[in-house]
């Protein structure tokens, strides 16, 4: 029974790796980020919906960078922890891309222990409550508007102890917690006093993350793309084209992908273009404010 409950496992994961739901993919950039990603977010704009879309790009405010700084991209890669192999694909991949590990699954522990072996920065991707829970659920560990301060915290910590070698926190799935004004401040107090910066990756337009960061003088930074929302190779490689080609309209972008193959394929075919334009990809910590 063990042994067919660990196949029908992993052949689901499998097929996540393959296969994706598609997403609208709106920018939150006014300006230069908007112009990269035109192509796989047209039609999308400036729809209105009485609930945010999981892993949707978007809103966040412009960031300020300091004039003349060199093109820095960092790229996260969500939702690590079921499979090791996905993992030595992305390590083969020579650029410092940031682990993001979801806690209490199969192989949680391992992965940050290998990542952070390999030279990589880990982060906790912290599971909290989306829009249409339960049909959505967020997973193990996962932060509930329900909760009170002392659960929250609880959980909080019992999640931060479970990914070993961590940095910073972002949020997995989220759309309804990170509305919550109130709620991020228990969370975002937290990783403050364990010196662990934030990455709001976004899956809200109302999401207070960025706001309460700043309120608190917590360390964060914004998520600018989900590169795989469609989980298709040559729409993963356009936007990745695109942002080399308009590397004079931005300084730091910080892209969110996820373990598909078509999303490996498609860093490892723009790492050469951005190696000979001298963009740089760097971790994710280089970019937080």
């Amino acid at each position: 029974m063990f042994i067919l409950f660990a196949a029908v496992v992993f052949a689901g994961y499998s097929l996540y790796r393959w296969i994706c739901v598609e997403t609208a993919q709106v920018p939150h950039r006014k300006v230069s980020v908007k112009k990269i990603i035109a192509r796989s977010s047209t039609g999308h704009e400036g729809v209105k919906s009485e609930k945010p879309v999981e892993h949707k790009n978007a809103g966040q405010p412009d960031r300020e960078v300091p004039p003349g700084t060199e093109n820095r991209i960092a790229i996260v890669i969500d939702d690590m922890g079921y499979d090791l192999l996905v993992l030595d694909e992305i390590l083969q991949i020579d650029a410092p891309i940031t682990i993001s590990v979801l806690p209490h699954i199969s192989y949680s522990v391992l992965v940050a222990e290998r990542a952070n072996k390999a030279g990589r920065e880990v982060i906790l991707h912290l599971p909290m409550e989306p829009y249409d829970y339960p049909k959505k659920r967020p997973g193990s560990g996962a932060l509930f508007l329900q909760m009170d301060r002392d659960e929250i915290v609880d959980q909080l910590e019992e999640n931060i102890m479970n990914i070993p070698h961590i940095s910073g926190v972002n949020n997995h799935m989220g759309s309804k917690f990170m509305e919550d004004g109130e709620k991020v401040e228990i969370v975002l107090e937290q990783l403050k006093k364990k010196e662990l910066f934030f990455l709001d990756s976004l899956t809200t337009n109302n999401s207070k993350g960025i706001q309460v960061a700043r309120k608190i003088g917590l360390p964060h930074v914004g998520r600018d793309i989900f590169l795989d929302n469609n989980c298709n190779f040559e729409d993963a490689l356009d936007i990745l084209n695109n942002i080399a080609e308009k590397q004079n309209e931005w300084n730091t972008i910080v892209i969110i992908g996820h373990p598909h193959e078509s999303t490996i394929q498609a860093i490892r075919k723009a790492l050469p273009i951005f190696q000979n334009r001298k963009i740089h990809i760097v971790p994710l910590s280089d970019l937080i404010q």
